[in-house]
């Protein structure tokens, strides 16, 4: 399942996640709680056809983590000993307590406390609903992400992408100068991965720390032989935004062959209150793949 999709969004979160969502782990016990539940339930009606009433004593009281106490207790019949417990407070070793159990399966018993309440739904119940109800936010969050509107950008953050015929080059940028962190993704990759890329310069770029490179240094971080090459091979785009609007200035070939020069011509500008990242990253991609014979 490729990173990207809004199925494994949804399940696994951002690509690089190290755990599961949140509302995931509680679907995954959903199942587990469900069959406790309808175990429990027959186990119930099972005994209730079919009772029989004794008394015991406490015989121990045990401990399991934060649990609180469980109270052990064992009773005969025909010969035939059979143990229970339950958690409980207030008992003592000893104390006197009422026992139910299944007539023809004495194995299946409870206290008649248990018995007379009866199998408790309610924080099963509780806890499957507050797992569908935030599936069905987490999902349509997701939705929303991918098809609808553009999210928040806070403050101001540049990327600098470079499209070489092995794939994408976002850089990050300082103001005016391009730095750490950089980041490669394949010509293939989808929209929500090149997406998640582009968000995550953006934050370095406003809340990264700047390292100072020289171009040879740079040019080696961007896994490029040298600058001519990559103006040579490439395309490039400047991505900036405020927290009103983002636009997209591309690069075109300079007058002089050396170098990229930017060509306001073809710029575009999104207001991110009516924009989609849909809209915003297949217009990146599509002036990525613009060539001068294009024109």
């Amino acid at each position: 399942m490729k990173s990207d999709t809004k199925t494994y969004q949804f399940f696994f979160g951002r690509r690089g996640d190290r755990r599961l969502p949140f509302v995931v782990m509680m679907l995954i016990l959903v199942p587990f709680f469900v069959f406790g539940l309808w175990f429990q339930n027959r186990k119930y009606n099972a005994l209730s056809a079919n009772p029989e009433h004794t008394s015991t004593v406490i015989s121990n009281i045990g401990y399991i983590g934060t649990s609180g106490p469980i109270i052990h207790y064992s009773f005969t019949v025909d010969g035939v000993t059979y143990n229970g417990g339950m958690h409980a407070n207030g008992f003592a070793v000893g104390d006197s307590i009422g026992v139910v159990y299944q007539k023809d399966n004495p194995e299946n018993n409870m206290t008649v406390f248990e018995y007379y309440d009866g199998p408790s739904y309610s924080l099963v119940a509780i806890f499957v609903l507050a797992a569908i109800v935030l599936a069905i936010y987490r999902w349509r969050k997701i939705n929303r992400k991918y098809n609808d509107r553009c999210p928040e950008l806070d403050c101001s953050g540049k990327c600098m992408i470079y499209r070489t015929d092995k794939g994408y080059i976002f850089v990050t940028v300082y103001h005016v100068t391009a730095s750490l962190p950089i980041k490669f993704l394949p010509g293939s990759c989808g929209n929500g991965e090149f997406e998640n890329t582009l968000m995550e310069i953006f934050h370095a770029s406003l809340h990264g720390k700047y390292v100072e490179l020289k171009n040879a240094e740079l040019i080696k971080a961007m896994k490029q032989r040298s600058w001519r090459q990559l103006y040579q091979h490439s395309t490039g785009v400047l991505l900036k935004h405020d927290s009103r609007t983002l636009e997209i200035l591309p690069t075109r070939k300079a007058t002089d062959g050396k170098g990229f020069d930017w060509d306001y011509d073809r710029a575009i500008s999104f207001n991110l209150d009516k924009a989609s990242w849909k809209d915003i990253i297949n217009s990146t991609r599509k002036l990525l793949e613009y060539h001068e014979t294009d024109r």
